[in-house]
């Protein structure tokens, strides 16, 4: 009995080694996947649509705002980041692309992410858009060590802001970009929250609440007697090769000869805070007068949705990962 207690202590003693050995590398391999993480958490186009159409009625309207996020680089000592962000509509909009660096701290606990400013604009987009290929060139870029931001991920949440009073110190030599430079952001699953120099006009607490954009790509085929045409009419003018954002994309239909219809295609996700319903919506709008004359809903998460009108077909499916 004594021979069996020591031997069963003995695997008890072995037992404590083996899981205190195991729990070494899981601390070790959940701080270091901080980085590929965020990564793969920001990639893509972010589009805070339903925000700005539904804050019409405030007192300071808050403005449509686009960001795209780009991996240009891995690299040693972290990743690099192409971040470009667009505010307004298409009579007024401000533009500012920024690289950022994201770095571990703290045993890759923490990230800090510098940005840099494109000492040739012109060439930075050109960069953004692929039209060259990226290369990091210290004397291309100025880094604004004063405005980076340091976070850490808590659960499915990543949160980062910066020290916004010495960092607008650096505001006069940025120009019309300065607005554009973000202080704070969240990521918090398909949601990514920034605060930018601009927003701080519009209250303490103002952020840009911005959703993951997918696209759908797909057909449309609208008859000739438009939404009168009478049955048995096989006027049919088919429009191939669409394509539009989940968050207020739109299209123009258009007529075989390829001029305008008169109408259009807005896909964009939608609240009913009343019902407690959220939606992906695809709207059919009347040019002239901006009305809705039609629409069709569905579960936000799906991968296809179109209808049949009589007079107007449309049929579009999201688009794969690799093709965005």
């Amino acid at each position: 009995m004594k021979r069996l207690r020591v031997r069963a202590f003995a695997l008890s003693i072995l037992f404590g080694l083996l899981s205190a050995c195991q729990n070494v590398p899981s601390r070790v391999v959940a701080a270091g996947d901080a980085l590929s993480r965020l990564d793969s958490g920001l990639s893509g186009d972010w589009d805070n649509h339903e925000q700005a159409t539904g804050a019409a009625s405030h007192a300071i309207a808050v403005p449509p705002v686009r960001e795209s996020l780009r991996l240009a680089d891995r690299r040693r000592d972290g990743s690099l980041w192409f971040w470009r962000l667009e505010s307004g509509d298409a009579k007024a909009r401000t533009h500012a692309l920024w690289l950022v660096l994201a770095t571990a701290a703290d045993n890759g606990n923490r990230v800090t992410l510098t940005p840099y400013r494109p000492l040739d604009p012109a060439a930075a987009d050109a960069m953004f858009d692929g039209k060259r290929k990226f290369r990091f060139d210290a004397a291309q870029w100025a880094e604004l060590g004063p405005c980076a931001q340091t976070g850490a991920w808590k659960d499915a949440q990543f949160q980062a802001q910066t020290d916004a009073a010495a960092c607008s110190a650096l505001l006069p030599g940025l120009g019309e970009s300065a607005a554009l430079l973000p202080l704070r952001l969240t990521l918090d699953r398909e949601m990514l929250h920034t605060v930018t120099f601009a927003d701080q006009a519009r209250g303490a607490d103002a952020q840009i609440d911005a959703r993951r954009v997918r696209w759908f790509s797909g057909w449309a085929a609208i008859n000739g007697g438009g939404p009168k045409a009478r049955a048995g009419n096989q006027d049919w003018h088919m429009q191939k090769g669409m394509r539009l954002s989940s968050e207020g994309g739109r299209v123009e239909l258009r007529w075989r000869d390829g001029a305008a219809s008169g109408y259009s295609l807005e896909l964009a996700r939608t609240t009913y805070a009343e019902r407690k319903l959220r939606v992906l919506q695809l709207n059919v709008i009347e040019d002239s007068s901006g009305q809705v004359m039609d629409y069709v809903w569905t579960d936000p998460t799906t991968g296809a949705i179109g209808f049949n009108l009589g007079w107007l077909q449309v049929g579009l499916n999201q688009e794969s990962a690799a093709a965005q």
